[in-house]
C-alpha cells in the first residue's frame, strides 16, 4: 500500500485545505491517516493468508469472464515508441524517483544517472484542483520530463454512485484543465494515476464489493473528460499489489477496453517481505486468495491480457519492521525490470522509487544511505551509471 503518513511534504508545509504537495507525498492529510494506514497494513497482512502461487493452471476465479460496460468515447492512443522516454537515463525502462533530492538534482548526483520521470500526489479535492507543487514556485514547477501524478477521485462523503452520475464532474474538469495547462510546455508525458489503489480500503474512493459497477461507470466518465480536456496525457489504472476490502480478484474492476493506457501497481517489499532472490522469484507468479494478481509476473500477465504496458509507479524497501534491508530484492527487481522493459502489452514502461523520508523516519529512503545501507549500495550499483 502507499506508505504515506498523515502529513508529509518534500518542500512545503501542510495546508489547511488538505493539499497534497511535494514530489514525495501529500501534505495536510486528514487527522488519523497514519492510524488508518496502520490498520490497512494489518488488513493487508490478513489478506495474504491463503495467497498461493499459481504457476500451473489458473484458478477458476482467474478464468471467469469479466464483462463490463464500455464507454462510447473514442480512445486516444499513442504508439508504443512515443511512450517510452528513456533518453535521460539510457535504460530500457523509464527510471523514476519521487521525494528527497529529486527536484534539486541531488538524487541524480548520488545515483550517478539522470531520471526519466518523477511522481507527485494530489489526493484531496483541493489538492487536485489547485496542484500547488506544479504551480509557479512549487517544487516541480520546472519539471518538464515525464511525470506520474496521482489524482484522488473524491473526498469522504462522496460515493462512486454519485460520481458516476456526475457529482464530481466540476472538480474533475477543473483538475484536468489545470493539469493540462501546467504541463503544456513539458516534453515528457503526463501519466495520470486517477483513483489509485482503489482495490485497497484506505482511501475515500476505495471500492467495496457492491460498488464495482458504479466504479466502472465513474471511471468511464472520468476517462471521457480526460480524453477531451487533456488528450495528450496517459491514464494509468493503478492497483495496489495487495487487495483489501474488495474481497474479489482485483481485475474485476476493469472498466473496459480503451479505458486506460497503462496498468500500474504499487509494489513495496513488505506483505510479504522478500529477503532473497529466491523469495523474489518465487513470488513473481503469485495470486491472492481470490485468484487476483499478487506477484509482479501476475500483474504483467494481466497487463498483457488488457493490451497495456505495466508501470510500477511506487516501489521501495521498508525499514519499519514490515520489511528489511534486502539488497537481493534490489538486484532481482532491476533484472526483472530490464528483462521485461518496453512499451508493448505486458512490458514494463516505468518504475518510480519512493524516496520520501519526512514522516517515515527514513524507512523507505534509499538516497542518501540511511536505514537501508546495503539496499542503498546495491541500488546505486544496479540502477546507477
Amino acid at each position: 500500500m502507499t506508505p504515506r503518513p498523515a502529513s508529509t511534504s518534500a518542500s512545503a508545509s501542510a495546508s489547511s485545505h488538505g493539499a497534497d504537495v511535494g514530489s514525495g507525498a501529500g501534505a495536510g492529510r486528514a487527522p488519523g491517516r497514519r492510524a488508518l494506514l496502520a490498520g490497512a497494513a494489518s488488513a493487508v497482512g490478513g489478506a495474504l493468508v491463503g495467497a498461493q502461487v499459481a504457476a500451473a493452471a489458473p484458478t477458476q476465479a482467474a478464468r471467469r469472464a469479466r464483462t463490463t460496460a464500455v464507454s462510447a468515447a473514442r480512445p486516444v492512443t499513442a504508439t508504443p515508441a512515443s511512450l517510452l522516454q528513456t533518453s535521460a537515463s539510457g535504460l530500457p525502462f523509464m527510471l523514476g524517483a519521487a521525494g528527497d533530492g529529486v527536484a534539486s538534482g541531488e538524487y541524480e548526483r548520488q545515483l550517478g544517472r539522470r531520471l526519466d520521470l518523477t511522481a507527485t500526489w494530489a489526493d484531496s479535492t483541493w489538492a487536485s484542483t489547485h496542484l500547488p507543487v506544479l504551480q509557479a514556485g512549487g517544487e516541480l514547477a520546472g519539471w518538464t520530463r515525464a511525470l506520474d501524478v496521482s489524482l484522488g477521485a473524491f473526498g469522504a462523503g462522496t460515493t462512486w454512485a454519485q460520481a458516476a452520475d456526475g457529482a464530481c464532474d466540476e472538480a474533475w474538469t477543473t483538475s484536468l484543465t489545470l493539469l493540462a495547462r501546467l504541463r503544456a510546455g513539458a516534453t515528457g508525458t503526463t501519466f495520470i494515476r486517477f483513483a489509485h489503489e482503489m482495490n485497497g480500503n484506505w482511501y475515500p474512493w476505495s471500492v467495496a464489493p457492491d460498488q464495482v459497477g458504479d466504479f466502472q461507470r465513474g471511471w468511464q466518465r472520468y476517462r471521457a473528460l480526460q480524453q477531451r480536456l487533456f488528450p495528450a496525457a496517459r491514464l494509468v489504472f493503478s492497483l495496489n499489489h495487495n487487495t483489501v476490502g474488495l474481497d474479489a480478484d482485483s481485475s474485476v474492476l476493469h472498466p473496459g477496453s480503451g479505458q486506460a493506457d497503462v496498468l500500474g501497481v504499487g509494489y513495496y517489499n513488505r506483505y510479504p517481505y522478500l529477503a532473497t532472490a529466491a523469495d523474489f522469484a518465487g513470488w513473481l507468479p503469485a495470486r491472492d486468495r481470490w485468484g487476483g494478481p499478487a506477484g509482479l509476473d501476475a500483474f504483467r500477465a494481466l497487463a498483457a491480457t488488457w493490451g497495456l504496458p505495466l508501470a510500477v509507479p511506487e516501489w521501495s524497501l521498508c525499514a519499519d519492521g514490515s520489511g528489511g534491508d534486502a539488497p537481493e530484492f534490489v538486484t532481482a527487481l532491476h533484472d526483472w525490470l530490464t528483462t521485461h522493459a518496453g512499451a508493448g502489452a505486458g512490458q514494463v514502461l516505468y518504475a518510480c522509487q519512493f524516496n520520501v523520508s519526512s514522516g517515515f523516519g527514513g524507512a523507505f529512503t534509499l538516497l542518501p544511505p540511511g536505514e537501508l545501507p546495503r539496499a542503498s549500495a546495491e541500488y546505486r550499483r544496479c540502477f546507477g551509471a
